[in-house]
């Protein structure tokens, strides 16, 4: 039988499993490689990354954390993020931002825009491998990509859609003159702390306008990516009127992804209970198209939750139902008395309306038993 690859909690490795994928440090170089098998000094070696998962070989159909990668779609190749997640560093780093930078960032830019729209079904699915060290990092390319597809969904002419591309990535490029001891603070900040990372709007807006080959819009994004429609965002203050709208999708997808993601000093939240505050703040903060159109492209339960049905069986989320998003089509898992199944197959709930989701299952723990439901 082939090896499939199951995403695996660090906690839960051992030694003897085989490696899913290369690991990368913050630079792109590889400190594991694809197929080596674990030794306990590489275990610990992973830990110390600040790594939640990994994708791990296996012969079984045993379940780990997030369930199985197979059958997981994933709009972007991993080499396009790699490249930008390099950018985005070599950005944060330097203390000029120089034409050659930007071209690298407009080069990443129109790549990920060809490889989006190549896509039959823009859907995504943000489940990857995070550190908390490289948060802004992994932020900014998630920020970017999820904004290009929203883009691509309200069919954004190319040439707008590379200035909302190059927008986001760098809209938090403002963030390098913060002291790094206060965006790492591990406690809530204070409220002159907050004041002094509120400056990061204006310091992006301000390198950005330097450069001939960056477009107002692009500029903007980095200036007003925390405006809300009710004018109680910053710097300005701005009502929605005066926001522009590309500035109002990246305003979206940056608390979308902040939400969904660890940070130093929070736990990340389940992506339904992300969508369920943004929902709530519709019309107050965020604009209501533009949060139409998340919930269409990633459902309002994503591709690879683990969900619980009103049959008691346990499943994945292989594909969403753009029409209603509350009813995905599901892997079942784990039948209603809570016993694996080895011949697994797909219910589309849209198709089968008695059949609900009650509850998403943050992990697996132990032999298929549950827990936080």
């Amino acid at each position: 039988m082939g090896r499939k690859m199951i995403k695996t909690n660090v906690n839960e490795l051992k030694e003897g499993m085989i490696l899913g994928e290369n690991l990368y440090d913050s630079f792109g170089n590889i400190l594991l490689g694809e197929g080596i098998v674990l030794k306990e000094s590489y275990i610990v070696k992973i830990k110390r990354l600040n790594i939640a998962d990994v994708y791990i070989k296996e012969k079984t159909q045993k379940i780990h954390n997030y369930g199985e990668k197979e059958n997981i779609k994933d709009p972007y190749l991993k080499e396009t993020r790699l490249q930008a997640k390099k950018i985005v560093k070599e950005a944060m780093g330097k203390l000029h931002f120089n034409e050659v930078l930007l071209d690298k960032t407009i080069a990443i830019v129109s790549k990920m825009i060809d490889e989006l729209i190549s896509n039959d079904e823009i859907i995504i699915s943000l489940r990857k491998l995070r550190s908390i060290d490289d948060y802004t990092l992994e932020h900014s390319v998630n920020v970017c990509i999820l904004s290009l597809i929203i883009g691509i969904a309200m069919k954004i002419e190319y040439s707008e859609l590379m200035e909302l591309g190059v927008g986001a990535m760098l809209h938090d490029i403002g963030k390098r003159f913060i002291p790094k001891e206060i965006l790492n603070k591990p406690s809530p900040l204070t409220l002159k702390e907050y004041e002094i990372v509120k400056n990061h709007t204006t310091y992006g807006y301000n390198i950005l306008k330097k450069s001939k080959k960056i477009s107002e819009i692009a500029a903007e994004i980095a200036l007003c990516h925390h405006e809300r429609l009710d004018g109680n965002g910053y710097p300005n203050k701005r009502m929605a009127s005066e926001i522009n709208t590309y500035s109002k999708i990246v305003a979206l997808c940056d608390v979308y992804d902040a939400l969904t993601s660890d940070r130093v000093y929070k736990k990340k939240i389940e992506p339904h209970k992300a969508l369920e505050y943004i929902c709530k703040m519709v019309n107050i903060q965020f604009d209501a198209q533009i949060v139409k159109k998340l919930i269409d492209c990633i459902g309002i339960y994503p591709i690879g939750s683990l969900v619980k049905l009103s049959t008691n069986e346990i499943g994945l989320v292989v594909d969403i139902n753009k029409i209603n998003p509350t009813k995905p089509v599901i892997k079942i898992l784990l039948d209603e008395k809570g016993r694996k199944i080895h011949n697994y197959f797909e219910v589309d709930i849209s198709k089968n309306p008695t059949i609900k989701i009650n509850d998403v299952i943050p992990k697996f723990e132990g032999d298929f038993k549950f827990t936080n439901f």
